[in-house]
């Protein structure tokens, strides 16, 4: 059974996103001792001296391989598709020259399996056919040359682009970004308004798609929809998926298309404080602050903690430490102590400020700064 990819050549232009990507590279033979030409030029097929023969000859050229990406006209529309087919045979009509020993061959068309080569290959070989002459009974004529002929196919850059519609995103699992994974290939076109383009006439060179070619998506954090996420590139040659998560941190979705290439791009789930709450403990002292945050669990979160005076005093301190893993929690003294027998002025106190800085684990991190008084008793506070 054949299976197909299939490129329809729509004219789409493809912009290049910031992403870091990698290029698949499906390399060809290596070209072969024979002589080496395009699809309908000729060909000279020698015989062995004094060989007798009954014509009329026919050349076949045979294909070990599969027989690749090939241009198709469908209608309004055309397109490339991929035919898996091995062992495919091509004959040709074999005219006798004047000199008796050799015979002139047009090579056939349609044998190509154009080449779709990663941006990043510098090169790739020709396909390799098998050459042979057959007499009118169908038997191959015995120690014809060349037996080898290195078909030049046109040749097609590929790129593989991915890209997210929204970045940053809030990891607060509801929030989320779309994913686009784009598969094109930049090469001759070969056919023009639905007739193919004759041997030996200039090709407009296109930046086309490839669609329906299965991509799968895989990703390091949170939730990728849909799962599993395996996306047929559609017409335009975009695969499409959404990805949230509960959790800060760096995505890295990944597309794949098998035998073609992938890419990849780093989706950011930052860390947030959205808020805080002050209670003042009676009589005197402290004030303890409980920050809220996104993602709403904080264990996975670094805090870290500093009282800025205000100018004219130096008093009071913080309860908890400086820093730590899911500290969300700390306080701030400003009761009496030596310096200080009633406390610490209550206007300086209101004019000082708490710094509180959180941090995930790939180093993403939201600071917010806010009095160290001046919201007590009023609840859970949005800081901007």
């Amino acid at each position: 059974m054949k299976s197909k990819f299939v490129w329809w050549i729509v004219g789409v232009a493809v912009v290049v996103i910031g992403a870091a990507a990698y290029f698949g590279v499906r390399h060809t033979p290596s070209a072969s001792p024979g002589p080496a030409g395009a699809e309908n030029s000729a060909l000279t097929v020698s015989i062995p001296a004094g060989a007798s023969v009954k014509g009329p000859v026919t050349a076949v050229f045979y294909d070990a391989g599969p027989h690749g990406w090939h241009a198709v006209s469908g209608g309004a529309a055309t397109y490339m598709a991929y035919d898996s087919t091995t062992g495919l045979s091509y004959s040709a009509p074999a005219t006798p020259n004047a000199d008796g020993k050799s015979y002139t061959v047009t090579v056939p068309t349609d044998a190509c399996g154009y080449i779709i080569q990663s941006s990043q290959e510098t090169s790739a070989g020709p396909k390799v056919l098998k050459v042979s002459l057959k007499d009118a009974d169908g038997k191959v004529i015995e120690g014809a040359s060349p037996s080898t002929y290195n078909l030049t196919c046109d040749k097609y850059t590929l790129k593989v682009t991915i890209n997210a519609s929204k970045d940053p995103v809030l990891p607060d699992g509801v929030d989320q970004s779309t994913v686009t994974a784009n598969l094109s290939v930049t090469g001759p076109a070969q056919f023009v308004n639905g007739i193919r383009i004759k041997p030996g006439q200039s090709k407009p060179i296109l930046t086309t798609p490839l669609g329906l070619v299965m991509v799968h998506f895989n990703n390091s954090l949170g939730t990728i929809v849909p799962n599993p996420a395996n996306v047929k590139t559609d017409l335009a040659g975009d695969a499409v998926v959404t990805v949230s998560s509960a959790d800060a941190g760096i995505d890295k979705v990944q597309a794949q298309a098998t035998g073609i290439g992938d890419a990849i791009v780093d989706v950011h789930f930052p860390p947030k404080i959205t808020g805080v709450t002050e209670v003042f403990v009676q009589p005197v002292s402290p004030t303890n602050y409980s920050v809220a945050t996104i993602p709403a669990n904080p264990k996975d979160l670094t805090f870290t903690w500093a009282f800025i005076p205000a100018p004219g005093n130096s008093c009071g301190h913080m309860t908890g430490p400086a820093s730590g893993l899911g500290l969300s929690k700390n306080g701030f003294f400003h009761g009496p102590e030596k310096s200080y027998p009633n406390g610490c002025p209550e206007d300086w106190e209101h004019a000082s400020k708490i710094k509180v800085t959180v941090t995930d684990k790939d180093g993403q991190s939201d600071t917010k700064t806010f009095s160290t008084r001046d919201f007590e008793g009023q609840g859970l506070v949005k800081l901007p």
